[in-house]
């Protein structure tokens, strides 16, 4: 044994181990799944578990060590496993695979083996560990105004499709919200709030810990709106007969193209809308996490000239220091004025 890793295991005790942390998993598994509250948690607990299964037959790794599930979770940094995760996503793995390896820990009698299971399980999150040599150091991407635009206009607006899609994109870029919070919005949330300025803002009924807010929009994203309206127009809602409407909703192929559902986008659905599309980042095009165009809205904001404590209200956090890592630290706040905007295509 080195460091807590074992050099050698006698046959029987790997074959016993990987037996243990099957049935642990299995175990795992159902507990979550009675519970309507904690679906999602166990839909993302098995993808864990089984994206970990998947590394291990593809590498050749017979158990998850702290070793391989350290490189594990640097290849989902750096793109190796072919697409660069989300540091929330690559935690949210290691979090399941700590999970399984205490819960063995709990269950066996032998010392040296709870003491090495227990070691493994410390793998540390991708938060102390440096992503890359880029912009990452704050983790999150952030596009610039440019790519944003060509972002937005990426998406194909002769159909249904492709105009919710632009509308989800401008929502979370030109609006700064959440998936859940797109998700449930209604008519009534997006086109029936103002204030005496004639100023539009957008109304989030439920957001994080069930806050509620208004988000303002003044005139540098009013193309927010305009997004939204464009799709909601070719659904045929209006304020004053569909005020309650769901706007984010599901399509279907049909003969003619696409059409939708009365049925709400799923959170899932709203993050594959996003993924759906490539952005320029860096000097190539990549597809992005949904949640990186809160964070380009918050650098976006900030960096023409929002306050700090006007982009937190905007944002729905609980303090300040939370916005600033969102927005992140390399930007030059000297002598900017709000004076960004986008231009959608007709």
């Amino acid at each position: 044994m080195t460091n807590g890793e074992i050099t050698h295991f006698d046959a029987s005790i790997v074959a016993a181990l990987r037996q243990a942390l099957a049935r642990k998993h299995e175990q795992l598994a159902q507990l979550d799944r009675p519970s309507s509250e904690r679906t999602s948690t166990a839909r993302n607990y098995d993808s864990a578990i089984l994206a970990l299964g998947d590394y291990m037959v593809a590498n050749d790794h017979v158990l998850p060590t702290k070793g391989v599930l350290e490189q594990w979770r640097d290849d989902m940094l750096s793109g190796r496993l072919g697409r660069e995760y989300a540091v929330r996503t690559v935690n949210l793995r290691l979090a399941a695979a700590r999970k399984i390896l205490r819960g063995v820990a709990d269950d066996v009698t032998d010392i040296q083996i709870k003491f090495v299971l227990r070691d493994w399980a410390g793998v540390a999150d991708a938060k102390a560990v440096i992503i890359q040599d880029k912009l990452e150091e704050d983790y999150g991407i952030r596009l610039t105004r440019e790519s944003l635009q060509d972002l937005l206009n990426s998406t194909e607006i002769e159909h249904v499709k492709g105009l919710r899609d632009r509308a989800i994109i401008a929502l979370m870029s030109g609006g700064g919200l959440r998936i859940s919070e797109v998700a449930q919005l209604t008519m009534k949330d997006v086109f029936g709030t103002s204030n005496p300025q004639k100023q539009r803002g957008i109304r989030v009924r439920r957001g994080k810990h069930n806050k509620s807010r208004i988000v303002v929009l003044s005139g540098w994203n009013s193309w927010v709106l305009d997004a939204v309206e464009s799709y909601t127009n070719r659904l045929g809602l209006t304020l004053e007969y569909d005020e309650s409407a769901i706007i984010v909703r599901g399509v279907r192929r049909i003969k003619e193209g696409y059409g939708t559902t009365e049925t709400a986008l799923s959170h899932r659905g709203i993050q594959r809308a996003v993924e759906a599309y490539e952005a320029s980042y860096n000097g190539k095009m990549i597809r992005i996490n949904a949640h990186d165009l809160r964070r380009t809205y918050a650098r976006l904001c900030k960096s023409y000239g929002m306050s700090w404590e006007a982009l937190r209200e905007n944002m729905g956090h609980s303090s300040v220091k939370i916005t600033e890592d969102y927005v992140g630290r390399d930007v030059d706040w000297s002598e900017r004025v709000p004076n960004w905007s986008i231009k959608l295509e007709a």
